[in-house]
């Protein structure tokens, strides 16, 4: 083989990765274009890179700074008649509890991208069944199939709402605490009272994340939970 069959082999490889990376790209904008001139002579380094962006979503931003909310309104009260509040074993707890719902949405959001768990695929291939006129014993893999990743997604969705919630709750607490202890019980119209409500509210969305697993799946959005179905601080 000459080099210029080799370079006809290394040109034609390119303008395949540059349409790979092209079609795979979630919006056909600059950064879609960008991409794909990239892979055109660069491609045994730039497509692996490309794909590994497409195939492998990222832990949720807020989880970090969530984890960092949290224990940041511990240390706040750490030494002081606060402490009750938040202890260390209530929130390593909650970081406990954080952590593993977070990487389950991560596995979660990987699985889903892959094409075997695509729910427009899914309906495609109910669709196509239905035409060819199959029958409902041959349709009742598929439509089980279709259900089974709308399921899975509703869960994906769920947790990831709840950590968003979670997220918002972290900071407010955190906020709260400190002001709290800088301030007095009373000063600022802040008081250990409005502190214990977001507590409970902090542990009824860890609670939620721990229980999402077992939890029947519907399309009903979460309910606020009051300070009496909070778990117990220590």
């Amino acid at each position: 083989m000459t080099l210029g069959d080799l370079l006809v082999l290394y040109g034609a490889a390119g303008v395949a990765s540059a349409t790979v990376v092209y079609r795979g790209s979630p919006g056909r904008g600059v950064r879609a274009v960008l991409g794909a001139a990239l892979s055109l002579p660069l491609w045994p380094l730039w497509l692996p890179i490309a794909l590994r962006a497409r195939r492998a979503p990222t832990r949720p931003d807020t989880s970090d700074a969530t984890r960092a909310a949290i224990w940041e309104a511990h240390e706040a009260v750490v030494g002081s008649s606060l402490e009750p509040l938040l202890p260390r074993e209530a929130a390593l707890r909650m970081l406990a509890e954080l952590e593993r719902a977070a990487e389950r949405h991560l596995e979660l959001a990987r699985l889903l991208a892959q094409p075997q768990f695509s729910a427009s695929a899914a309906e495609q291939r109910m669709a196509e069944l239905s035409r060819e006129g199959a029958t409902e014993r041959s349709l009742t893999p598929a439509r089980l199939h279709l259900d089974n990743v709308r399921q899975l997604e509703l869960l994906r969705r769920r947790d990831q709402e709840t950590l968003r919630e979670l997220g918002e709750l972290a900071a407010a607490l955190r906020t709260q605490l400190v002001l709290l202890r800088f301030s007095g019980e009373g000063q600022g119209g802040t008081s250990s009272g409005d502190v214990g409500d977001i507590v409970s509210e902090v542990w009824a969305r860890v609670e939620v994340l721990g229980s999402a697993l077992q939890a029947p799946l519907t399309s009903e959005p979460y309910l606020s939970h009051g300070p009496d179905q909070a778990h117990p601080a220590g």
